[in-house]
C-alpha cells in the first residue's frame, strides 16, 4: 500500500514538472503516458501481492464481485462474550476454524435475486421491496442497504439457494464465528474496531439503515459489524427462551451503543420480521473451490 502511494505521488509531482516546461501537445502525450503506467503498475501490484488501490477497509463504493464480497477470516481460539456483558455473554475460550465471511450484510438488491430466482408460494412482504408483473424489484433507494423485514427462516432460504448455485456451503455464521470475525483479531475488543465510542465509525440512534460499507471495516475487511442491523446467527448454546435465536452487532435503532459491543447478545422469534435485523452470510472452506 505504502508503494501504491508512492507510485502516486511520483507521477503527480512529475506531471507538474512536466507541465511547466512542455508544449501543450507534447504535454497531453505525457500525461496520457503517465496514465497507462499508472494503470498497468497497479494493475501489477494486485497481481503480486493481492493490494487494491481500491483498499477493503475503506467505505464500499460499488457493487462487487461475488468472489470480492467475501473476506477469509483465520482460525484461532477466540476468548468469547465479556464479563460486561451479563449473564448470557460469560467468557469463555472457543476455537475457530478458519472460513469466508460476506464483507457486508446482504442488501436488498443481492436478495431481490433470491426472490426472483425461487419466486415463493406465499410471497414477500417488505417495504423495501415490491412486486410487479411477477417480478421482485427493490423500491427506489434501497438497492445498496441491508435487507431487513427478513426472518430467520428467510435467511435460511437463501443461504440454501446460493449454496446451490454456487456449489458450496452458504450458511450463517455461528455466534463464536461472528465474534471472532467481528473484533478483527483484537483480542478482547469491545468494538469491530477496538475501543472508543461509536460515533462516527457506527450506525445507531438514527431514523433507518444506511448504505452497506459507509463506514470503515474492521481489520478483517468486514463492514458494519456494529450497528446498522442486527444480524442472524446460529447458536453455540442453549437459548435462553425455547424457540428464540440469536442476533449480533446492534442496529440503526439502538439509543444505547452497548448494544453495538461484539459479545453483546439479543434474542429473536424465529419468525420476527422488523427493519432492524438483516444477515449475512458464511461460507466453508473446505468446498469453496
Amino acid at each position: 500500500m505504502v508503494k501504491s502511494n508512492i507510485l502516486f505521488v511520483i507521477i503527480f509531482i512529475w506531471a507538474c514538472i512536466i507541465r511547466l516546461f512542455m508544449k501543450p501537445v507534447a504535454m497531453r502525450r505525457i500525461f496520457v503516458s503517465a496514465l497507462l503506467f499508472l494503470i498497468l503498475s497497479s494493475g501489477a501490484v494486485v497481481m503480486v501481492s493481492g493490494f487494491s488501490p481500491f483498499a477493503w477497509t475503506t467505505p464500499l463504493a460499488v457493487n462487487w464481485s461475488w468472489e470480492r464480497g467475501l473476506a477469509h477470516i483465520p482460525g484461532g481460539r477466540l476468548y468469547m462474550g465479556s464479563r460486561e456483558g451479563g449473564v448470557y455473554a460469560q467468557p469463555g475460550t472457543v476455537d475457530i476454524t478458519a472460513f469466508l465471511m460476506g464483507r457486508h450484510p446482504v442488501t436488498v438488491s443481492e436478495f431481490v435475486d433470491y426472490l426472483n430466482a425461487v419466486q415463493p408460494v406465499e410471497g414477500f412482504q417488505s417495504p423495501q421491496i415490491e412486486r410487479r408483473r411477477n417480478r421482485y424489484r427493490a423500491v427506489h433507494g434501497t438497492l445498496r442497504l441491508p435487507v431487513t423485514h427478513v426472518s430467520r427462516y428467510d435467511a435460511l432460504g437463501y443461504c440454501a439457494w446460493l449454496s446451490e448455485r454456487r456449489g458450496m456451503t452458504v450458511r450463517l455464521p455461528s455466534e463464536s464465528e461472528w465474534e471472532w470475525a467481528a473484533r478483527g483479531g483484537i483480542r478482547r475488543a469491545r468494538y469491530p474496531w477496538g475501543w472508543g465510542k461509536p460515533e462516527g465509525r457506527a450506525v445507531y440512534n438514527a431514523d433507518g439503515p444506511v448504505r452497506v460499507g459507509s463506514y470503515t471495516a474492521n481489520a478483517y475487511g468486514l463492514f458494519d459489524m456494529a450497528g446498522n442491523v442486527f444480524e442472524w446467527c446460529v447458536t453455540d448454546h442453549e437459548p435462553p427462551r425455547e424457540g428464540s435465536h440469536p442476533a449480533r452487532g446492534g442496529s440503526w435503532a439502538e439509543r444505547d451503543p452497548g448494544f453495538l459491543r461484539v459479545f453483546h447478545r439479543t434474542w429473536f422469534p424465529a419468525g420476527y420480521r422488523d427493519a432492524d435485523v438483516g444477515f449475512r452470510i458464511a461460507v466453508d472452506l473446505d468446498n469453496a473451490g
